[in-house]
């Protein structure tokens, strides 16, 4: 973490003048400690702080020197443990508190940290205490307090217009707040000042990835290699570019069942790539298998697509080719006859405000989900817009409109609205609603005149280096045009687990019992489903 290793050079400056109030036997260990650190040499330096802290228990140096062989390690709760140690016989010095603080923010304990800021600055003359104002700003930013982190970045530069490090922060915030373009700006003055800083070479080229230029961002990160190859940074960076700008194939097999024992069965194998430097292609071939106690139809599917960024957004394109059989489930019985359909859809994402993406969509698609409505020979073209807009750094809203017309000459009008807002340890909870209607009752499918449906969401997701994991669930209510309401609800989970080598395998599952997404009114429906993934 960039951050935490420029904490770390901050607080071995701003404490190298603690003073060493030890017992007179613990002194002389103190004066070997320093002796040794001076030479680099932490680990035998912390071996013989810790002597001294067997003979003075509260020896301020030998306690921060411990903490921060500890913190280094990671071990940041034991670290805290010992500042305090020490802070028992300088109560009131602000090295110790900044170091408390910084620790802190490591840890995620924002509020403690800004707290432990806070009681350093009413210490120090306003004139001494830029580095406590950087470092509170930073936290601010880490903490999601985007607004007032940028404030106080702009507050030093209104003391202090070259001082780089705030600058950095500006334009890291910048970046966090969506204000892509501004970000860009400020990193690249920062660049044409200092051309190899390894940290504003990073941070571009992340922004980069954002933008959907992995090959900007490729080059990015081949120069910050080429200036610190060890830093963790620039390795991150180069993953994350490997991984925009590399073949990726896919597999997958999922399995839906619902209460009127419609089962459909697909698998799909993927590949995508990067072409031209920006734009990204891919081709897939998908099956799926749709049976009832009465039908059954197949359906093969040849698919391409290409993404590519425009103005703020990207627009991305999608061409199939879908051959469908649709037949009884006895032999002997009339089958309907086959179809080829060309289908596709074009969708246009922008982001108008830092914090306000738009999307809109067009489609055409055969009307072919379930094996019941597959010999009807429907087709769909939809329009959607929709809008997601960050309120706050922890709550978003959403809303779309769609409009759906039938190849039999009904149409479908929708909206739907959410608003979800994020928890500590990757908790989200939020509420939702959706309505539909259809402009007349057709009996071959679900097309009530009037559908609506509300629930409370809530979720958990986790993201490791190896695992990703996620549950969401909703309960809520849902009324059929003048039928009683009824209860409804939902619960998915999804784990995925990722080896070296670019290997990654995922499970997910469902149930519902929400109608809103039936093709024929059915009020509850499973799904499972397995992912293999490889990126070369």
């Amino acid at each position: 973490m960039t951050g935490r290793a420029r904490g770390v050079r901050i607080a071995v400056a701003v404490t190298l003048g603690l003073a060493t109030a030890a017992a007179p036997r613990a002194g002389a260990q103190v004066a070997v400690g320093d002796s040794l650190w001076q030479l680099g040499r932490h680990d035998e330096a912390a071996a013989a702080y810790r002597k001294a802290l067997e003979e003075d228990r509260l020896s301020v140096r030998a306690n921060f020197r411990v903490a921060q062989v500890l913190a280094w390690s990671n071990n940041i709760d034991s670290a805290l443990v010992l500042l305090r140690a020490a802070r028992v016989r300088v109560p009131d010095d602000p090295d110790l508190r900044y170091t408390e603080a910084m620790y802190l923010s490591w840890v995620r304990r924002f509020d403690e940290a800004l707290v432990r800021y806070d009681s350093v600055l009413t210490l120090l003359p306003p004139g001494e205490a830029g580095y406590v104002r950087l470092a509170r700003a930073r936290t601010l930013s880490w903490a999601g307090r985007l607004d007032e982190a940028a404030r106080a970045y702009s507050a030093l530069l209104a003391a202090d217009a070259s001082d780089r490090e705030a600058r950095f922060g500006l334009a890291q915030v910048s970046a966090w707040s969506g204000r892509l373009d501004e970000a860009a700006a400020r990193y690249e003055a920062l660049l044409a000042e200092a051309p190899g800083d390894v940290r504003t070479l990073v941070g571009l080229g992340n922004l980069r990835l954002w933008q959907q230029r992995p090959g900007a961002a490729r080059r990015l990160a081949e120069r910050a290699w080429a200036v610190d190859s060890t830093d963790a940074g620039v390795r991150d960076l180069r993953r994350a570019v490997a991984a925009a700008g590399a073949p990726q194939v896919e597999v997958s097999s999922d399995y839906s069942e619902d209460s009127d024992r419609n089962v459909n069965r697909w698998r799909a194998v993927r590949l995508g790539a990067l072409l031209f430097d920006r734009a990204r292609g891919g081709v897939a071939v998908a099956q799926l298998e749709a049976t009832d106690p009465a039908r059954i139809s197949r359906r093969t599917m040849l698919e391409g697509s290409l993404a590519v960024p425009v103005l703020r957004g990207n627009i991305t394109g999608v061409l199939a080719l879908r051959q469908m059989t649709p037949g009884p489930r006895d032999p002997g019985g009339t089958a309907a006859p086959a179809r080829d359909v060309l289908s596709g859809r074009l969708t246009l994402s922008q982001r108008l405000r830092p914090t306000l993406t738009a999307y809109g969509t067009v489609a055409r698609w055969p009307f072919d989900e379930i094996a019941a409505v597959a010999p009807l020979a429907l087709d769909v073209t939809q329009f959607d817009l929709s809008v997601d807009w960050r309120v706050r750094p922890r709550l978003t809203v959403a809303g779309a409109l769609s409009l759906l017309d039938w190849s039999d000459g009904n149409t479908k009008r929708t909206w739907t609205t959410r608003a979800t807002r994020t928890l500590p340890h990757g908790f989200s909870a939020g509420i939702s609603a959706l309505g539909f209607g259809f402009d007349r009752r057709a009996s071959r499918y679900f097309s009530p005149p009037r559908f609506v449906t509300g629930e409370l969401t809530g979720g958990w997701s986790r993201e490791t280096p190896r695992w990703s994991l996620g549950v969401g669930a909703g309960l809520g209510v849902q009324r059929v045009d003048t039928a009683a309401m009824q209860d409804q609800w939902h619960l998915d989970a999804r784990a995925a687990r990722t080896w070296a080598g670019g290997w990654t395998a995922e499970v997910h599952g469902g149930r519902s019992t929400s109608a809103a997404a039936s093709a024929v009114g059915a009020y509850a429906y499973s799904t499972l489903g397995v992912v293999l993934r490889r990126t070369f």
